[in-house]
């Protein structure tokens, strides 16, 4: 014999409790209007839903291949980037001592002509 489980409150059962001593008439009514649905093994619902996990597993797979895409994009630009500050760095480093020379020297000229 079937066994029944209570999806929402029927007379002292509540959702997820057996239903125990209805005739069949009674049961049929509330299969019917949805009250109680027959209870499954779980090695029935576990098959359902074992095909909608492997669904979303090759989903997420997917999806993780594509992040790892972007990763190493970002990681790549990331490279690129201190690359080109590091070079900007030293350029302006370069030209703070070109101005620090550039700003230090005094004219010899006019040192020449004041010795003379």
């Amino acid at each position: 014999m079937p066994k029944y489980i209570a999806k929402q409150s029927v007379g002292h059962y509540r959702p997820g409790q057996q239903i125990e001593g209805l005739e069949s008439k009674q049961l049929q009514a509330l299969l019917d209007s949805g009250a109680i649905e027959e209870f499954k093994a779980p090695e029935e619902s576990q098959a359902k839903h074992d095909s909608g996990t492997a669904a979303q597993l090759a989903q997420l797979a997917a999806e993780i291949a594509d992040l790892k895409v972007d990763k190493q994009k970002l990681v790549d630009e990331k490279s690129k980037d201190a690359a080109e500050i590091a070079d900007l760095k030293a350029q302006l480093t370069k030209l703070d001592e070109l101005l620090k020379a550039a700003t230090a020297k005094k004219p010899t000229t006019k040192v020449a002509d004041d010795a003379k």
